[in-house]
């Protein structure tokens, strides 16, 4: 079943009608099980694909119910390797001898935002941060949640199980028509606007198998750094709030993953509002500890920055890595890893030189906070190349522009993408605040409605009456 698509959104409804028939707990639990296991079994066309995923769940329920009796040390590294060793098998990753793997395809939908949740209960269990045992219903519905299986968002079983447990949230119209605002948003984000730009790169991929004037060059190099992340931002931010409004007709809550990431100032400050989920997990799980550990065994106020600095590159790092099994995407990793632990060093050397008040006034500074805007966006675009492209095509598109058009593209990109972002960031709030007789117009239920009227008609227009194949999420293949 695509998510987004109308199939998904009629069974969601069915779902939804389901749940808020009855107020009770138990109730609602057990139909959000029958709905995660028909939503997992719509990907699967025999039980022997869902072997595997199936003892990945089941390995992970066991962990929990032993660390549950005895939190031993041993026991918890021992189960970690082994949960960690099991996800790369299944996950095919290239280091992984081609001898060793399954011989025939089976079910990996999902399984990354799996492996996160059940890791995540594996350690707080063991570190004894759960308020109660873990019961079979709410682990399969939490580890199996269908609005965030697919593609996520990566949810604390904590605050899962307070939406799940507690009196369910008021279902009345200030609740449900934001949310259907929202579905409708995102709908057309997956399947207009994210199409339109993945269009867009084809098209200037393809232009560069003929020949090109040397402006054209240029304008084409800087369209492959740009386009991927703005069409990567509308595939995924649309998902999301597709998702995100369904689950509220389920009484869930599932946690925001955006926040605007694109108008960054810093490369830190990217990833703390982009991926917000798998950030927050790593840093959770792997920043955090590992900068303890090494103040600890290293006690040195001075060094302290410097041990964050290399937490940085490590938990960055395993981010690319996280995204595929591929030389490339360990590439995206030591990219992703060098923005954030560059980003953190150059906030030292500043701070050293000029002091906290100096450095603050600087960043506050407009042509500073264009450039900042500009070389994060640029920076953030250049990782992408090893996303959605590998080494052999990469080689082919530089050969094809020629290093100094690259070179132009990129300076071309940092001006460009930081003017243009700023402009839009100072533009968005005298829009939304634009008001007339004292009250702001985007406030208006009407015009929202109407709104809201014309972007489901063209998302239905182009989807159902002009046959549309569906839109492809990208995270799916995570």
């Amino acid at each position: 079943m695509n998510v987004p698509s109308l199939p998904f959104f009629g069974f969601a409804a069915a779902v939804a009608l389901l749940i808020n028939l009855s107020g009770k707990a138990a109730w609602r639990r057990c139909v959000l099980l029958a709905a995660n296991l028909a939503f997992v079994l719509s990907f699967s066309h025999s039980p022997r694909q869902l072997l595997p995923f199936a003892l990945l769940l089941l390995y992970g329920f066991l962990a929990v119910k032993l660390l549950e009796r005895r939190k031993d040390r041993i026991a918890f590294w021992f189960l970690t390797a082994l949960a960690l060793a099991g996800f790369c098998w299944l996950k095919r990753y290239s280091f992984v001898p081609s001898g060793l793997l399954l011989p025939y395809a089976y079910f990996t939908v999902g399984m990354s935002y799996v492996f996160f949740r059940v890791m995540h209960l594996i350690i707080d269990t063991y570190q004894g941060d759960l308020e109660e045992p873990v019961d079979a219903l709410s682990y399969a519905n939490f580890t199996l949640n269908f609005t965030s299986l697919v593609s996520g968002p990566i949810q604390f079983y904590r605050d899962y199980r307070r939406t799940e447990s507690e009196e369910p949230a008021k279902l009345d119209a200030a609740v449900a028509w934001p949310a259907l605002e929202r579905i409708a948003l995102g709908f057309f984000k997956v399947s207009i606007v994210s199409t339109l730009l993945s269009h867009a790169q084809h098209l200037v991929v393809a232009s560069l198998a003929g020949p090109l004037g040397s402006v054209e060059r240029i304008l084409a190099a800087a369209a492959l750094v740009a386009l991927f992340p703005v069409y990567l931002y509308a595939n995924f931010s649309g998902y999301m709030d597709v998702v995100i409004g369904v689950a509220r007709f389920l009484r869930l809550d599932l946690p925001e993953n955006f926040n605007n990431p694109l108008v960054s100032t810093g490369f830190i400050e990217l990833w703390n509002r982009w991926h917000m989920t798998l950030s927050t997990w790593l840093k959770t799980y792997v920043y955090s500890p590992l900068l303890l550990g090494l103040i600890r065994a290293f006690p040195s106020p001075s060094l302290e920055p410097y041990f964050g600095v290399f937490a940085y590159f490590v938990t960055f790092f395993l981010v690319g890595a996280w995204h595929g099994q591929t030389p490339a995407f360990l590439f995206l990793g030591v990219m992703y890893g060098l923005g954030t632990s560059a980003n953190k060093l150059y906030q030292i050397a500043m701070v050293g030189r000029l002091g906290r008040a100096r450095y603050r006034s600087l960043c506050a500074k407009n042509w500073y906070v264009v450039l900042s805007r500009g070389l994060t966006f640029t920076w953030f675009g250049v990782s992408m190349l090893w996303f959605w492209s590998d080494w052999g095509q990469l080689a082919t598109y530089v050969r094809a522009l020629g290093v100094p058009a690259v070179l132009s593209g990129i300076v071309l990109t940092i001006v460009t993408g930081g003017t243009v972002l700023s402009m839009i960031l100072r533009l968005e709030r005298p829009v939304r605040g634009f008001a007339v007789a004292g009250r702001r117009i985007f406030d208006s239920p009407y015009v929202r409605t109407a709104l809201t009227t014309v972007i489901v008609t063209l998302t239905f227009s182009v989807t159902v009456l002009l046959r549309a194949p569906a839109a492809r999420i990208v995270y799916k293949g995570f």
